[in-house]
């Protein structure tokens, strides 16, 4: 009798002790379920902040400031970490926390770039203000007192250094001339024919319009310049240059594709420089590496 007793004693507390593990199973899945929602939640919200950022970018850039290569930098680590983000199978508290942290940095870096962007915009309108004034004024005023002659001197000045000209984008590509004349990219030297030169000269309108003489000197590893087609002077040293073109520049910003024919015979592989001479003035350089064929086959 008394083990009997015992017995359904025994069963209770198991039937107990099943109840508690099914609701403690229980809370638990709707505890983690609700946990998981919440952090789905906050990685839609850091991608909705990360497009933000881009919007904001995109208009920045979008401005024309002088600053643009960084902004277009910064907003390509921007759409890199985003894709990092989506790639994301899986969520844990962990994983939006780091997001989170990436994210904090890069809204402080975004504050920190778009205020030196506001200031060299404010700069530069001031600038433009001031330069526009000075010309018009040295225009009225050019024949008047000694006096206003130095002022007119020293405006001249800032006239002149806004409107040098400047460029961005420069690059360079290997081609290679098919047997029907059509040009296709290599890195290859002992295929290259031509050297394609891209840039953008940028919008100033305060140069003066009409033909602007750009020379390009191409160089080898070995320093030695390129298919040189002549000499020019440019700041008093005579420099030997590889092409020549003449830019039609209407103070708008103006792209520029030029295609330099080489002797294939006389390619080398190494480091390739490009440097680019605008209205008489240096305004950029870049590089091109020719390698060797995939096992030395062509």
């Amino acid at each position: 009798m008394e083990n009997k007793q015992s017995g359904k004693l025994i069963t209770i507390l198991l039937g107990v002790l099943l109840v508690v593990a099914v609701a403690y199973s229980f809370y638990s899945n709707a505890e983690h379920s609700a946990l998981k929602t919440e952090l789905e939640a906050e990685k839609v919200e850091i991608k909705t902040q990360l497009d933000k950022l881009l919007s904001d970018y995109d208009a920045k850039i979008a401005e024309g400031s002088s600053l643009k290569v960084k902004l277009k930098a910064a907003r390509e680590d921007i759409i890199t970490y985003k894709d990092s983000l989506q790639g994301e199978k899986s969520t844990s508290y962990g994983l939006i926390k780091r997001y989170k942290n990436r994210m904090y940095s890069l809204q402080a870096k975004n504050k920190e770039l778009f205020a030196q962007v506001d200031l060299l915009t404010k700069e530069n309108e001031k600038l433009s203000g001031e330069v526009v004034e000075a010309k018009s004024t040295i225009e009225a005023q050019a024949n008047e007192n000694s006096k206003l002659s130095m002022i007119n001197n020293n405006l001249s000045e800032k006239v002149a250094k806004g409107a040098v000209l400047s460029i961005d984008n420069l690059g360079v590509v290997a081609m290679k001339k098919s047997s029907t004349g059509a040009l296709k990219e290599t890195n290859r030297y002992k295929k290259t024919d031509a050297f394609r030169i891209t840039f953008n000269i940028d919008k100033n309108e305060l140069t003066e319009r009409g033909e602007k003489p750009a020379y390009f000197v191409i160089k080898d590893a070995e320093g030695n310049v390129v298919s040189p087609k002549g000499k020019v002077v440019i700041n008093g040293t005579e420099v030997v240059y590889s092409d020549t073109t003449a830019i039609n520049y209407q103070n708008i910003e103006t792209e520029v594709i030029i295609i330099t024919d080489i002797d294939r015979e006389a390619t080398t592989k190494g480091v390739y420089t490009v440097a680019a001479i605008l209205d008489g003035k240096a305004v950029g350089n870049t590089t091109l590496e020719l390698k060797d064929g995939f096992l030395g086959i062509f």
